[in-house]
């Protein structure tokens, strides 16, 4: 998943509120081929008082894209899905280790594609 891309277009989606736009970005989310959607995470993480925090790869963050996927969502950033905070900067998951956060995650970026599949569907 071309994270660059997604912000790049979410940043032209946010100063134009192009339909087109909106929907290559929707589409690249959703398609379902090997290059599955998931957050370009880390290896190291944080572990603090029940929490693991990740930060994206290369120190990067996604605020355009965040704000696109507010919009779509209807949803508040920090996107919160299960225990999982979504930030344009990190992810925070409210769980005692790495492997169950990981875990954790997969499922509720999973939910994020289904609720924008479900919009689509209305």
């Amino acid at each position: 998943m071309d994270f660059d891309l997604l912000e790049k277009l979410s940043e032209n989606w946010k100063k134009s509120k192009d339909l087109q736009i909106e929907k290559q970005i929707i589409d690249l989310i959703c398609t379902n081929n090997k290059d599955h959607f998931s957050f370009p995470i880390a290896e190291k993480c944080l572990i603090s008082s029940g929490r693991v925090g990740f930060i994206y790869k290369d120190n990067k963050t996604y605020p355009n894209f965040f704000e696109f996927l507010a919009h779509i969502t209807c949803r508040q950033i920090p996107l919160e899905i299960k225990n999982c905070h979504f930030g344009p900067g990190e992810i925070v998951v409210i769980r005692d280790n790495k492997g169950d956060a990981l875990g954790d995650l997969i499922l509720s970026t999973n939910e994020i594609v289904k609720e924008i599949k479900s919009k689509l569907s209305k």
